[in-house]
């Protein structure tokens, strides 16, 4: 071998060598060795999820390592939970702090200045610092209701003996900083107030507070449930809404066995200097539901001007599925107003149960006054002869007359009358000519009048 030649053999050498040498230092990741490094990043995650790196794409076992915290990532450690700076239950907390320590200048600061008026200012300190009255403990405060203005809160106090509870108004409001609350108001719940708690003026000769829209809302709301027909009656307006619709509105609510919700029963929905729009949401066992109030001003007063209550009676009739016996306790009086209606069995002048129910609450609103009287029209539907249905619409008229008496109605407050099948308030046959036995169902009865 030549020079030349030897020197091309060895240059051939070198080159194969380097080579192989940058081969292997670039590939030498792909040997199929499990490292140590995955481990050590899983347990980091496991510690810290924003760790997570995901191995670069060929690299064996590592990536398949990678992904398994990758499934697991909604079950990762939750983050610290945020504080409101101000929340309703932070500022009542510090109020009820106040009244556990009978410190009357502790609750005045931590209210917005002038939350109190002077009117009701000595009632309000001597119900926080009684020392016959404490906070509930299970309960100390409640939400009322919510407006797009403010919450009303209530605080809750309850007695070392007896069972006469009292509450407290809290108004919450936003504070001057954002994102803060502040209690803009304290006031006393109507029934409290030094005021004729009946109508929500104020007392003769008595300095107490107006009574606001919200209110009259609560008290008329907790009239209905407790089936106290004379303060309803009070904080409504006679010219716009009947006494048949608050003791239909009574009756329906009796019959469905509803109470007033314990967590924000009332919704405000409207509210201005001279209206407001209520939600009143009821519950019982069965079902929820609600009734809307209407309330403006009358003579500088606040009052119940409107009163609707369908969603009630649609709860009612779903409780009640279907029957052969109509259900609604109200239907408009041809002459004008409201009357209250109780239905009949085919061919039958004995009350229904149901009956029964209605005329206990029409007799504890008849039992106020002997100058009180109502007039009962007796009716039925088409079957049967003219003299027959005749006598059948006076005994039931008659029947709800004797149930009357024997609940303590004098018999001077009631007067009846027959119109037999006169006055449907449903046709008695389809349109072809056929029966119809809905509409007939809603013939059968006794329309109740409330001349008051």
């Amino acid at each position: 071998m030549n020079k030349t030649n030897l020197i091309t053999f060895l240059s051939i050498v070198v080159v194969g060598a380097v080579g192989s040498f940058l081969y292997i230092n670039k590939n030498a990741d792909r040997v199929e060795v499990e490292p140590e490094a995955p481990e050590t990043t899983l347990r980091a995650v496991e510690e810290d999820p924003e760790e997570l790196t995901i191995p670069k794409e060929g690299t064996p076992k590592v990536a398949e390592k990678a992904k398994a915290p990758a499934a697991t990532e909604p079950k990762a450690l939750p983050a610290p939970e945020k504080v409101t700076p101000d929340s309703p239950t932070k500022v009542l907390s510090a109020l009820s702090d106040a009244i556990a320590s009978k410190n009357f200048e502790a609750f005045v600061a931590n209210l917005k200045p002038g939350a109190i008026s002077e009117t009701i200012k000595p009632q309000v300190k001597a119900l926080v610092e009684s020392p016959d009255y404490d906070l509930d403990p299970k309960r100390p405060f409640i939400e009322v209701s919510k407006s797009p203005k403010s919450l009303r809160w209530a605080l809750n106090f309850v007695p070392k003996t007896g069972d006469a509870t009292r509450q407290l108004y809290t108004d919450i409001a936003e504070g001057k900083t954002v994102g803060s609350l502040e209690i803009d108001k304290i006031s006393l719940p109507l029934e409290a107030a030094s005021a004729n708690a009946a109508t929500g003026t104020p007392a003769e000769g008595s300095s107490a507070e107006k009574a606001d829209s919200l209110a009259v809302a609560h008290a008329f709301s907790k009239a209905v449930v407790k089936r106290d027909f004379k303060s309803a009656r009070a904080l409504s307006d006679p010219a716009t809404v009947t006494d048949e619709r608050v003791a239909a509105l009574m009756i329906a609510i009796e019959e469905g066995k509803f109470a007033l919700r314990e967590e924000r029963p009332l919704v405000v929905t409207l509210s201005r200097e001279d209206i407001t729009w209520v939600l009143t949401r009821v519950q019982s066992n069965q079902s929820a539901s609600e009734f809307a109030l209407e309330l403006g001003q009358i003579e500088d007063h606040w009052k119940v001007n409107g009163l609707t209550f369908s969603k009630v009676l649609s709860s009612l009739s779903e409780q009640a599925g279907g029957g052969k016996v109509a259900y609604s306790p109200i239907v408009e009086d041809p002459a004008g107003g409201d009357s209250l209606v109780l239905y009949f069995e085919f061919d039958e002048s004995d009350l229904t149960p149901r009956a029964a129910r209605q005329l206990s609450i029409v007799a504890d609103i008849l039992s106020q006054g002997d100058d009180r009287v109502m007039r009962i029209n007796g009716h039925a539907d088409s079957k049967g002869s003219d003299d027959y249905n005749s006598n059948l619409s006076d005994g039931r008229a008659d029947a709800i007359r004797k149930a009357l008496i024997g609940m303590g109605v004098k018999p001077n407050q009631i007067v009846t009358e027959a119109y037999g099948e006169t006055q449907p308030r449903r046709p008695n046959f389809n349109a072809d000519g056929t029966d119809n036995p809905n509409g007939r169902s809603h013939n059968r009865r006794a329309e109740v009048f409330l001349d008051f």
